[in-house]
């Protein structure tokens, strides 16, 4: 019989499954999760340490520093400073754990005051940890919200912290109060210190990342040994209570965190503290600042501090031109050859296509269709109801006394009528006329507290003055010119006129004197006389009616926006769009019609009988990216592009930028536990339609309001290359368009640089002329409009946000700029204070299109701006005097290694310094490791 390899195993099988599940066993324990990575990750950052460990980096009193001494494995001098820094930081997390417990468990022996400081100690203590988060930062950063709850977290803090130190301070409070509001006190300060720190790095004075930084540890050690600075265990552990204010009770749960650290042990640990300790004192001994920071106390130069400010602050102005890759496809001359296409197509058929992405993508993406209709609440349909409603309004009024105008379909306004005098005529117009009272009163309270009066400031009954009226038909009987000065000097003059009736009496009765109080009352009563009134009802009841009839055709399309009462059932009336989306809701089902001719029916007929002037939908399905493009749906497109207006400019001022497509694929909103922005594919179904825009639902007056609902939704689907073949070809070409995209912006850069004058106003011809002739090279329409000029202010390395404070430049998403990097931001902000006319090329993250961007201009910042944003009581540059200080002992710190390293013969050569300089580079990871 012939052999047979698979007899032995079938003989043998209950042994080697036994020996296999324990291999698996052993190989799933080594490669389990420990502090620092898994077995073989481990093992193999160990050998390739083993081959280089001998290896110098520097030289230091003549002993060299090798890279195994740094970082070559456990017993290394960074593995070390890691035990030491973990074991400090889950200690003092541990701290503000009991500290708070030990608060929370006291709650009931508080006094009523003592409970309110503790309640406002947490919220505290929950915004410190919110403002500290990464993911709240950015949220901040990106959401239109951010800003507002960012000002909420941060009065919450304050308010917080103001009232625990004020218990502390005060005799009113209990002892039990103050043991409370100290615990909180205590975990306030480790909580500030833990979120200065980097990931688990305790000791910040010292950091522990590249090993540049070890290297200065190693100095800072030899000093210490200099000033014979040295620690027992028992010294490290009465410094350990004194960092946590004796609150850390025992180090149980910390070792037990500890104990799959490499080369833990808690003898090791308290030495690796003993070193972290010793190199702490040694430095503030140095730079003369105590404390965990050892920020150094640097001396405050006022001049030097007014340029630091100068240097951060100072806007520059930037010309940018757009070089889309687009306008140079039908200038590649060539065709790819069919193993070109192979290659592309097989490389990207499994990616979607996505405009931000370097690569293409050949499978076929998620595409909708979409139907919409427009309406602006005053067609003849809305006008006619709305007429009705108000006659038959008035009619119930007069006859059951009610003060509010009760309409059918109102559930606020149907249910609260008040009891009035009978003798009402037309309660829509009073009520009207009463808003338009108040309004009146409120306006002029308002303008009369100004001395000057212009024409802005005049208030209606100025301008219906009979003298007015006569100026202004006699100027234009005669000399128009003259008519047009005397329409507007004689409502002024009776504007001050009536302020000097009012103001007069009360500056008289003001004048000290015997009958002070009678006087000051006579002139109050005098003012009230003389101030203007309100026009009467009688010339403002065909304005107010025709008012009051074309806000309730608004309300009957759209519905009440808000500002009015609910009614007994909490809701507000709703419009006919609301009821259309209801009613369409009602004959589909799982985002497919019941009766799609049911369906299309009633669409029709309710455009037909509202006489909604606008309609459409889109010709076919398209993905997110050419969803816009589609003839259909360009009244949607111009409406979201205006509603663009008041979006975020390129480096983040104003609302959010949102691309066409986006809200039509996806959902977005925020998650307020973590302030993460939360992202999902939009599938609440086809037939349920959704205002539009949706950052801007178009309520100004005279805008459409749009309804938009998608009619056909396909999912994403693998395709061939039969099929893809065209976009394949597309693709290929698209590649070979940018090198001449870039080429053409490179032409610009340097046509800009060769003009003869630096002078922005001589040299901005050139631009206007250069982005004239680009656009006479580009034949594709799209790429027409993406081909543009802008301007880009406010280029520093901090800019005011939206609530006047500083932060740091960055590109956001804007219509100028749909896809920029971290590398365009930094070389804007680079470049900033070259001299005029320095022009850059900046490709965008796909490489798509390419800006050629001219630096224009740079204001400085003069001392009376250094004066007011930094000193002034509402300063936006505030912040300003403490980067200056951090800034200031950074370049402390590095003169007074300079100093050690002569003391102690420090020397590297050429090739170490490139080596320390690459791993410092690196975030710490060099060629070698």
């Amino acid at each position: 019989m012939a052999y047979n390899p698979f007899n032995i195993f079938r003989r043998n099988q209950k042994a080697l499954f036994a020996v296999l599940t324990v291999f698996i066993m052993v190989m799933f324990t080594l490669q389990s999760g420990v502090a620092g990575g898994d077995f073989f990750e481990t093992f193999s950052r160990w050998l390739g340490a083993k081959a280089g460990s001998k290896e110098a980096v520097c030289t230091i009193d003549g002993h060299k520093v090798t890279i195994g001494e740094l970082d070559g494995g456990p017993r290394s001098l960074q593995f070390r400073r890691v035990m030491a820094n973990r074991f400090m930081f889950y200690a003092a997390r541990q701290t503000v754990n009991e500290l708070l417990q030990h608060a929370n468990s006291q709650r009931s022996s508080l006094s009523d005051a003592g409970r309110r400081m503790a309640d406002a100690a947490q919220r505290a203590f929950q915004a410190m940890f919110q403002l500290g988060s990464p993911e709240f930062q950015r949220f901040v950063q990106s959401h239109p919200l951010g800003q507002q709850l960012a000002q909420e977290q941060v009065q919450s803090m304050v308010l917080g912290q103001q009232m625990v130190d004020s218990a502390i301070d005060s005799p009113n409070f209990k002892e039990a109060d103050k043991d409370v509001a100290r615990a909180y006190r205590t975990a306030f300060a480790l909580r500030r210190y833990l979120q200065d720190g980097q990931g688990e790095q305790y000791f910040v004075n010292a950091p522990n990342r590249t090993r540049r930084d070890l290297v200065d540890f190693k100095l800072w050690e030899k000093k210490a040994d200099q000033l014979g600075i040295h620690y027992t265990r028992t010294d490290v552990k009465k410094l350990i209570q004194t960092d946590f204010f004796n609150f850390f009770k025992s180090d149980v749960e910390v070792r037990k965190q500890l104990q799959n650290t490499p080369g833990f042990t808690m003898e090791n640990c308290l030495d690796a503290l003993a070193a972290e300790f010793r190199v702490r004192t040694a430095q503030t001994a140095v730079l003369g600042q105590p404390g965990r920071y050892h920020s150094a106390a640097a001396s405050v130069i006022p001049f030097e501090m007014y340029e630091y400010y100068s240097d951060q602050t100072s806007p520059a102005t930037y010309e940018l031109i757009s070089v889309p890759a687009l306008g140079f496809v039908d200038k590649v001359n060539k065709e790819p050859t069919d193993a070109e296409v192979n290659e592309l197509f097989k490389k990207y058929e499994n990616a979607e296509p996505n405009p931000r992405s370097e690569t293409p993508g050949f499978k076929e993406p998620r595409k909708i269709a979409v139907a919409w209709l427009g309406a602006r609440g005053d067609e003849p349909y809305y006008k006619a109801l709305a007429t009705e409603q108000l006659k038959i309004g008035e009619v119930m009024a007069k006859a059951s006394g009610a003060l509010t105008v009760p309409l059918p379909g109102g559930v606020a306004t149907w249910t609260a009528g008040a009891v009035a005098p009978l003798g009402l005529k037309e309660p829509a117009v009073d009520a009207a006329y009463a808003k338009y009272a108040d309004e009146f009163r409120s306006e002029m309270q308002f303008k009369y507290g100004f001395s000057s009066v212009t024409t802005r400031d005049l208030l209606p009954s100025s301008t219906v003055k009979a003298g007015a009226i006569a100026a202004m038909v006699g100027g234009f009987v005669g000399q128009p010119l003259a008519g047009v000065a005397g329409s507007i000097g004689a409502p002024i003059a009776y504007e001050i006129r009536d302020r000097a009736k009012v103001g007069l009496p009360l500056v008289i009765g003001a004048i000290p004197g015997p009958g002070l109080l009678s006087t000051s009352l006579a002139g109050l009563a005098a003012a009230r006389i003389s101030e203007p009134k309100p026009l009467s009802i009688g010339a403002m009841r065909p304005e107010l009616m025709k008012l009051a009839i074309d806000n309730r055709a608004k309300v009957l399309a759209f519905g009440e926006k808000g500002g009015r009462d609910p009614g007994p059932d909490g809701t507000r009336e709703k419009g006919d769009f609301a009821r259309f989306s209801e009613e369409l809701a009602k004959l589909t089902e799982g985002g497919k019609p019941k009766d799609p001719a049911a369906v299309d029916k009633y669409i029709k007929d309710f455009i037909a009988t509202r006489g909604i002037p606008m309609s459409g939908a889109s010709t076919a399905a398209r993905d997110e990216w050419t969803l816009e493009d589609d003839p259909g749906l360009l009244p949607l497109v111009l409406a979201q592009k205006e509603s663009l207006e008041r979006s975020k400019g390129a480096h983040g001022l104003g609302g959010d930028y949102i691309p066409f497509g986006r809200s039509f694929f996806w959902t977005s909103d925020f998650d307020r536990t973590t302030f993460r922005p939360v992202r999902g594919p939009a599938t609440s179904g086809n037939y349920q339609p959704q205002p539009y825009p949706p950052n801007d639902p178009s309520s100004r007056e005279g805008q459409l309001h749009f309804l938009v609902w998608r009619t056909e939704d396909i999912q994403p689907k693998k395709t061939n290359l039969i099929t893809a073949r065209v976009a394949v070809v597309a693709a290929w070409k698209r590649l070979q368009a940018r090198e001449l995209a870039l080429a053409r912006a490179n032409a610009i850069a340097d046509a800009i640089r060769t003009s003869p004058s630096s002078d922005p106003l001589l040299f901005e011809p050139v631009l206007n002329q250069q982005l004239f002739d680009l656009k006479l090279a580009i034949r594709n329409p799209k790429a027409d409009e993406r081909a543009r000029k802008f301007t880009m202010r406010n280029v520093a390395p901090l800019t005011p946000s939206l609530l006047g404070q500083l932060q740091p430049f960055s590109l956001s998403e804007s219509n100028d700029i749909p896809y920029p990097t971290l590398e365009m931001a930094t070389a804007l902000v680079d470049n900033r204070d070259k001299p005029a006319k320095t022009v850059l090329v900046l490709p965008d993250a796909p490489k798509d299109t390419f800006y050629v961007a001219t630096l224009m201009s740079r204001e400085p910042k003069r001392p009376s701006d250094f004066t007011t944003d930094v000193y002034g009581q509402r300063g936006s540059a505030r912040p300003i005097v403490e980067m200056y200080r951090e800034e200031t002992v950074k370049k402390y710190r590095e003169s007074v290694l300079t100093l050690m390293k002569k003391e102690f013969k420090y020397e590297e050569t050429e090739e170490q310094k490139k080596k320390l300089d690459d791993n410092t580079k690196s975030g710490g990871r060099g060629s070698d490791d």
